[in-house]
C-alpha cells in the first residue's frame, strides 16, 4: 500500500497522541513514586516476592544460630510471626520500606532476647541526618508521665514540664503503641521505659525512631504541655536532625557529672566520709577506645583499703552492659577467693552453611566455628570449652579486692553484663540491692559475640547473638533480672526536686 509523506504524518501524529493518553499516567505515577522514595526512603517499595525472599531468610538464620530463640517463646508463635508478614504482603502487592522494618522488628521481639533487633536500612539512616523527625528536646518516661529533662535555649519548653500530647495524640497511647518495637529480656517489661525518650540502642528514643516509620512525622510538631505552674500549654516546635538531637540530649547527669558512653570516661569515685565510699561505673562497653581495666580499677580500690573504707556503694544505674573484661575486673575486685563466674556458654548449631554469605561479625571464628573448640550436649547445642573463654575460667581476686560491706544502686536501665554482675554477687553475698527491678537475665542472657545478618532485598541488617550465657547462681527467677532488696525507685517528684531516693535509702541504712 503506497502511503504519501502527509498522510505517513498524520498516522504518526495520531499514534504518538494515543500512546501518549495512555502512558502517561503510568510513567507519571512510577516516576512520582520513584521521586518520593528519593526523598523519603521509608516510601520505597518492596515486591511480595523481596519480602517472602527476605523472611525466609530471617526464619532460617534466627531458628538455626539464635541460642534462645525459643526460650521464652513458643516456636508456633514466632512461626505465626513470620507467617504474618509474608501474609499482609501478599495481601497488599508487596509493602514500604518503612513498614517492612516494622514488621522484621515486631517479630524479632517476641524473641524476647534485648540483644535482638533490626538496624535502620542505611537509606533511612542517613535521612534522619539532613532531615528533621526528632523532638527539640530530651524527655523521661517515668511513672508513665512524660517529663522534660533537656531543652535548648529558646524553647517553648522547660525542664520538668509534662508532656500531655503531641500533635494531638495522647503521649500514652504514643508510647504504648512504640513500646511493641522494644525488645526485653525474658518478661521485663518494665525495662522498656527507660528507651521510651532517648536511646542509644536505636537511632534515638522508641517514639522518635518508630514513630517516623508509624506516622511520617512533618517538620513541625504540636506539644501540649503542663508547666510548673500547673498550666496547661501548647507550643509548635521544629523537629530537628538526629546530629541535632545528639547536640541537645544530656551530656551530664543531675549531679553535673559527665555521662560517657565509653568505659575510660565513665568511672567515677568520691569517698563521701572516712568510712563511706562511692563508685559508680556507668558503662562496662570497652570497645571504642579501649583500656586495661586494671588501670581504672586499681587506684580506686587502693584509695579503699588506705582509707580502710567500710562500706563502698556501687551506682551502676546508668549501666546497660557492655563489655566483659571492664565488668569482670571489677568483680575481680568485690571478691575475696577465686570463683568462677560462668558456669557455661552454648551455641546452638555450630553448622551455618547457605548462611555464610549473608552473615558477617566482628569476631571471624563464630561465622565459621572450630568444632574442637566445643562440646556436644545432650539437647543438640554445644558449649564453648573452657580455654576458649575468659569469661569461662576462674576470676581471681585483685590485689586490693574490697571486702566491706557493698551496696547496689540499680534501675530499670540496667541489663546484660550489668545485671549478670549484680546477679553473681548477689549470690555469693556480695552485695545488698537498693533501688530498682532491673532488666537482663539473672540467669544469663543471650549475648556475647552478636553476628549481623543482611538481609539481599531490603537491605536491612539485624543482630543475632551468638551465646547463651549460664551465670554462676544457684537460683534465680525464669526470665527475670533481679529484684531490690531495698525499694527505693525514683519517681517524678523525686526528679523534679533533685531527689535521689535510692542513694537517700543506701546512706540512710548504714
Amino acid at each position: 500500500m503506497n502511503m504519501n509523506t502527509s498522510t505517513f504524518k498524520s498516522y504518526c501524529l495520531c499514534f504518538c497522541l494515543i500512546t501518549l493518553c495512555f502512558w502517561t499516567p503510568t510513567y507519571a505515577a512510577e516516576q512520582d513514586n520513584k521521586t518520593r522514595a528519593i526523598e523519603n526512603p521509608n516510601m520505597i517499595q518492596l515486591s511480595s516476592e523481596m519480602i517472602e525472599q527476605d523472611v525466609a531468610l530471617l526464619k532460617e538464620a534466627y531458628s538455626r544460630i539464635h541460642p534462645g530463640y525459643t526460650r521464652y517463646a513458643k516456636l508456633e508463635a514466632l512461626e505465626a510471626a513470620w507467617d504474618e508478614i509474608i501474609i499482609k504482603s501478599k495481601r497488599q502487592g508487596g509493602m514500604t520500606l518503612a513498614n517492612f522494618y516494622l514488621y522484621v522488628q515486631d517479630a524479632l521481639t517476641k524473641i524476647r532476647c534485648d540483644h535482638t533487633k533490626a538496624n535502620l536500612p542505611k537509606s533511612i539512616a542517613q535521612r534522619r541526618k539532613q532531615q528533621a523527625v526528632y523532638l527539640p528536646f530530651e524527655w523521661r518516661w517515668l511513672e508513665n508521665r512524660a517529663i522534660v529533662t533537656q531543652v535548648p535555649q529558646g524553647s517553648p519548653l522547660a525542664v520538668n514540664d509534662e508532656i500531655m500530647s503531641i500533635d494531638g495524640r495522647k503521649i500514652s497511647e504514643i508510647v504504648a503503641d512504640v513500646r511493641d518495637y522494644t525488645p526485653v529480656d525474658g518478661y521485663t517489661e518494665w525495662a522498656k521505659d527507660t528507651g521510651v525518650g532517648a536511646s542509644y540502642e536505636f537511632m534515638g528514643g522508641a517514639v522518635d525512631h518508630f514513630g517516623d516509620l508509624l506516622w511520617n512525622y512533618k517538620a513541625q510538631a504540636t506539644i501540649e504541655f503542663v508547666n510548673s505552674a500547673s498550666t496547661l500549654q501548647t507550643a509548635q516546635v521544629s523537629r530537628v536532625t538526629h546530629p541535632e538531637w545528639l547536640a541537645i540530649i544530656s551530656t551530664k547527669d543531675e549531679t553535673g557529672k559527665a555521662l560517657s558512653n565509653n568505659f575510660k570516661d565513665a568511672v567515677y569515685f568520691e569517698q563521701i566520709d572516712e568510712r563511706t565510699a562511692l563508685l559508680r561505673v556507668d558503662t562496662f562497653v570497652n570497645y571504642r577506645e579501649p583500656v586495661k581495666p586494671e588501670d581504672i580499677y586499681t587506684p580506686i580500690f587502693k584509695a579503699l583499703k588506705q582509707n580502710n573504707t567500710q562500706t563502698l556503694i556501687l551506682d551502676l544505674r546508668n549501666n546497660g552492659g557492655g563489655s566483659s573484661d571492664a565488668m569482670l575486673g571489677l568483680f575481680a575486685n568485690l571478691i575475696q577467693k577465686k570463683t568462677s563466674f560462668i558456669k557455661d556458654m552454648t551455641v546452638a548449631t555450630l553448622d551455618h552453611d547457605g548462611l555464610e554469605e549473608y552473615l558477617w561479625s566482628w569476631d571471624k571464628r563464630v561465622i565459621n566455628p572450630n568444632r574442637l573448640g566445643f562440646s556436644s550436649n545432650d539437647d543438640g547445642t554445644y558449649s564453648l570449652r573452657s580455654w576458649f573463654s575468659d569469661e569461662l575460667s576462674m576470676i581471681k581476686s585483685e590485689q586490693y579486692a574490697f571486702n566491706g560491706k557493698v551496696i547496689a544502686l540499680t534501675s530499670n536501665s540496667n541489663g546484660s553484663a550489668s545485671t549478670n554482675l549484680l546477679s553473681v554477687l548477689k549470690a555469693k553475698g556480695r552485695v545488698t540491692i537498693v533501688g530498682e527491678k532491673t532488666g537482663g537475665s539473672a540467669q544469663g542472657p543471650n549475648g556475647g559475640v552478636l553476628i549481623t545478618l543482611r538481609l539481599p532485598n531490603s537491605n536491612i541488617t539485624t543482630r543475632i547473638p551468638v551465646f547463651k550465657y549460664s551465670n554462676n547462681v544457684k537460683s534465680f527467677e525464669f526470665g527475670m533480672g533481679l529484684t531490690p532488696d531495698v525499694y527505693a525507685p525514683m519517681t517524678v517528684n523525686a526528679l523534679v526536686n533533685k531527689q535521689d531516693p535510692a542513694l537517700e535509702s543506701a546512706l540512710s541504712s548504714l
